[in-house]
């Protein structure tokens, strides 16, 4: 069995890609996500450790082996997708409430449209209310 130790301790063992994903930091559904995106070269297995972590195992799906440099590169590209998958949950979360807003005002058909307080004016000579 031949292992090369990249980061941490994800690992490249007999042209397979095994990585660890913490559960504390990354969601079953984040790590579900990013994980679909490879669906399409690599047989994907997840296990749970003892110790809060997502055990992912990589595969190539065709009888085809991949060197061990675009292996390397994978695993590489596993770990920031990990991360960018995680950012874009956390983003998605924080701003739920401006895109239901967004959304229900898009589809309002003028119910909440309101006239702006205050006098609006515009140097140029541009009338709002013209529009």
């Amino acid at each position: 069995m031949t292992m090369r130790k990249l980061a941490n301790k994800n690992i490249i063992a007999d042209s397979e890609i095994i990585a660890f994903a913490d559960s504390g930091i990354f969601s079953r559904e984040v790590v579900l996500k990013c994980l679909y995106w490879y669906g399409d070269k690599f047989h994907i297995q997840i296990n749970e450790s003892e110790d809060n972590e997502f055990i992912i195992h990589l595969s190539p799906s065709n009888k085809s082996h991949l060197k061990q440099e675009e292996l390397e590169s994978y695993l590489y590209k596993l770990e920031r997708d990990l991360i960018d998958f995680q950012l874009r949950d956390i983003v998605n979360k924080e701003s739920k409430n401006v895109r239901e807003l967004l959304i229900a005002k898009a589809f309002s058909n003028g119910e909440f449209d309101e006239e702006p307080q205050g006098v609006v004016s515009d140097p140029v000579g541009f009338d709002p209310k013209i529009i």
